[in-house]
């Protein structure tokens, strides 16, 4: 087993020598990228980086160049999102795997050409690219999504040069895959997102049609991170960029706006409330109703074939039964008690105070001393009552968040044990993370846009760029710095 450092911890593996190196990266979240109409990015971009990414990718050829290895870059979910746009852009959707997704894809393409000519670099230079979908880009397993990306890179290719037959070459190398990524002894790869309950797909595998599943049908298999993600925090514009996709992420964000723009906060609650109870009550309905048997045999089906493929086998109904599916009808009632108990504690704490006002002012009214004293002790009265609230207020807001679900690191144990892999990795929670297993290492590989860290205090950048290098079975984080022009280690606290 191999140490994060590199450093191999019970003595060298033997490694097959033309074991490609890998550099697993997620969360991307590319969006419509810069608006060439106005000369400013739409409003719900979250990634910034072209530039960056391409010259990530020209120093990952040259390093491979100087070292004679092989690379396999993989993009483990998330890399384009589906979700984060902006609807006078896309067609109102409730999910991913509709009509219009190939238009969305191509003008995702369109607006990050630095990422695109760092792909088409890789593939030129004979290295491989192989993407796994992410709950912001499930749309990645559809057929004419991947003829996007396909003819996107064709064209970059025809830049640099490369005659027909090159690029078939070149576009071969490209590869996607409907789950994961697993290279039996050595690495199980996916976005991670199936072991969250806000963003699990209870029928994750949708095919090459998307399931040919009508918006009715895919409403109920919405994960509560989607539906959050599409019909309230798109709402926010750029803040939007920073929300964590992490179990508690909802309230942590939320108790962070109310601290810091509450103004925000409440013009996004004015204008998004009415239409946000109008949809969980819609979607409470529908996730009632009878399972949408399109998705279901699209995932029977996609499973059946996975398991033909993987050298598993029937293994694979055992780690999709580790998803952790959120049920949205419940999460809907749970978040309508948990407005209700909000509410009545408000009105009884308003209550109290507004009580407490009325006795103090009339007992101060019945003392038979001067007005000077009666309005002196009134004033106090108040301030004491408004400083009596915004210390409950702030003790409310500052009390601690429950742990974390231990979702991921509990999958990744699992995965590790039923797949025979000493390293699995992840996204989705957009923080870089390593955690020892018993009889390897899992990984998180982090994100490549701004976090969201609600009082975390740590020696790392706000973007962070990181990605997972792995040679043999040693892998260790690390993330491009633009500015040095190299790959540095990621910097991680001990918990």
């Amino acid at each position: 087993m191999s140490a994060p450092g590199g450093e191999p911890r019970d003595g060298p593996a033997a490694e097959p020598p033309d074991l490609p190196d890998l550099v697993v990266l997620s969360d991307l979240h590319l969006g419509l990228g810069e608006n060439p109409a106005s000369g400013r990015f739409h409003r719900l971009e979250a990634f910034f980086y072209d530039d960056d990414f391409a010259s990530f990718a020209s120093w990952l050829c040259t390093d491979a160049a100087r070292s004679g290895r092989q690379l396999r870059m993989i993009f483990a979910g998330d890399s384009l999102d589906f979700l984060r746009v902006e609807r006078s852009v896309a067609l109102p959707s409730e999910g991913p795997g509709l009509a219009h997704a190939a238009a969305l894809a191509r003008a995702i393409l369109a607006g990050h050409p630095g990422v695109v000519r760092g792909l088409a670099e890789l593939l030129a230079a004979g290295h491989e690219v192989v993407l796994l979908p992410g709950n912001h880009d499930l749309e990645l397993q559809r057929d004419d999504v991947r003829t996007e990306l396909r003819q996107a890179l064709a064209a970059a290719l025809a830049v640099r040069g490369l005659d027909d037959a090159a690029q078939v070459q070149a576009l071969a190398r490209l590869t996607f895959a409907n789950w994961f990524h697993h290279e039996p002894g050595r690495i199980w790869i996916e976005h991670g997102s199936q072991y969250d309950p806000e963003g699990a797909f209870r029928y994750l595998l949708r095919g090459p049609a998307g399931g040919n599943a009508s918006a009715s049908e895919e409403s109920r298999d919405l994960p509560l991170g989607n539906f959050f993600q599409r019909h309230f925090y798109n709402a926010f514009g750029s803040l939007a960029s920073v929300v964590p996709a992490t179990p508690n992420a909802n309230r942590g964000y939320l108790r962070w706006l109310m601290m810091h723009r509450p103004r925000t906060l409440v013009q996004v609650l004015y204008r998004q409330l009415p239409l946000a109870v109008r949809l969980i009550w819609r979607f409470a309905r529908v996730a009632a109703q009878a399972p949408p048997a399109a998705l279901s045999r699209a995932h029977a089906t996609g499973l059946t074939a996975e398991i033909a493929a993987s050298p598993l086998g029937e293994r694979l109904r055992d780690v999709d039964a580790l998803k952790q599916v959120g049920d949205l009808h419940d999460a809907a009632w749970r978040v309508g008690r948990q407005l209700v108990r909000a509410g009545l504690f408000a009105l009884l704490i308003s209550l109290v105070v507004l009580g407490t006002f009325s006795a103090g002012n009339l007992a101060i009214a019945s003392m038979r001393t001067g007005l000077w004293p009666k309005a002196l002790l009134s004033i106090s009265l108040t301030l004491v009552l408004l400083l009596l609230g915004a210390v409950g207020l702030v003790l409310v807001l500052l009390r601690p968040a429950p742990p974390p679900l231990p979702g991921l690191a509990d999958a990744a144990k699992q995965i590790a044990r039923l797949a025979g892999v000493p390293l699995v990795v992840f996204g989705h929670t957009h923080a870089e993370d390593v955690h020892a297993l018993p009889a390897g290492w899992y990984f998180n590989t982090g994100t490549w846009i701004a976090v969201f860290l609600d009082g975390e205090l740590s020696p790392r950048s706000r973007v962070q760029c990181s990605f997972l290098r792995v040679e043999g079975t040693r892998a260790r984080l690390m993330r491009w710095s633009p500015d040095r022009g190299r790959a540095l280690p990621v910097a991680l606290l001990e918990d």
